[in-house]
């Protein structure tokens, strides 16, 4: 993370985030649940909060958002930037400090579209042309299947056999796709692994809008040779957390990623 963030405000403030979740108030014990923080940590940025005036505690020892939250809401409502704007800082900085290139793309119908990229300054870089369209059963547009409506993706994978094959790597078997979106789903990341291109491998994860649904995928590729199977994690890392703010920038206010979805409601996550 960050050297200038501070550790224990930015805990407070993903605590906050937590009543953008329904019901919209918890108990002090069930946002330690839902954000898996310690609970005295909880009690005291709650406690915060309270002083801040933007939660209070009720009777019944359930804490709601206060009326200043709705007054912040109305100002961010005035500000009306593109995903595009939005992204271009998180981009530059995941480029910056990963050395590869950081890619945004935005979901249309049965395609990603690129709109937007910070190559690497490497002379060996993953580059692409915007408006450039990826399909959503080969490299980063996997990112965001399991957050699509389920006969969405049940389209796709009765059409996969009949979908392009672009490399010996792509999923051209439903069961496997079927498999990648339930791993996706789990980790929260989804991995492109020369099944694209046989030269490339990525990381991909969701960015969500204000109600929730998914809007597009922020990546980070590069070439095979050196974007190793073992600096993944590392990298995903990175990428959820720069698509989680990219999220909050476009107005989702719960958790991240999203956990309501179709395949998580029948344990597709087991």
């Amino acid at each position: 993370m960050d050297r200038y963030v501070i550790q224990a405000a930015y805990k407070t403030l993903q605590i906050l985030l937590v009543f953008g979740e329904a019901p919209h108030r918890f108990t002090a014990a069930r946002v330690a649940e839902l954000t898996g923080m310690d609970r005295g940590q909880v009690f005291r940025s709650l406690r915060t909060l309270e002083r801040a005036g933007l939660v209070r505690l009720e009777d019944d020892q359930h804490y709601v958002l206060s009326r200043v939250i709705g007054t912040l809401a109305l100002a961010g409502h005035r500000v009306n930037s593109s995903l595009t704007e939005l992204a271009r800082p998180y981009l530059n900085e995941l480029a910056r400090s990963t050395g590869e290139t950081a890619v945004l793309g935005a979901l249309s119908g049965e395609s990603m579209i690129l709109l937007d990229l910070c190559e690497s300054n490497r002379v060996v870089r993953w580059a692409s042309l915007i408006g450039h369209a990826f399909p959503l059963h080969a490299g980063g547009a996997r990112a965001v299947l399991p957050y699509l409506p389920k006969a969405q993706w049940e389209r796709l994978l009765e059409r996969l056999p009949e979908l392009p094959v672009y490399t010996p790597y792509t999923l051209s078997r439903p069961e496997s796709l079927l498999e990648d979106i339930q791993r996706t789903y789990r980790q929260g990341y989804s991995v492109g692994d020369q099944d694209y291109d046989l030269e490339t491998r990525s990381v991909s994860a969701p960015i969500f809008n204000q109600q929730g649904r998914v809007i597009g995928a922020l990546s980070l590729a590069g070439p095979s040779y050196r974007f190793a199977l073992e600096s993944i994690p590392a990298y995903a890392q990175a990428v959820m957390e720069y698509a989680q703010q990219i999220s909050r920038q476009s107005g989702y206010a719960g958790l991240y990623p999203n956990p309501h979805t179709e395949l998580a409601l029948e344990g597709g996550e087991n």
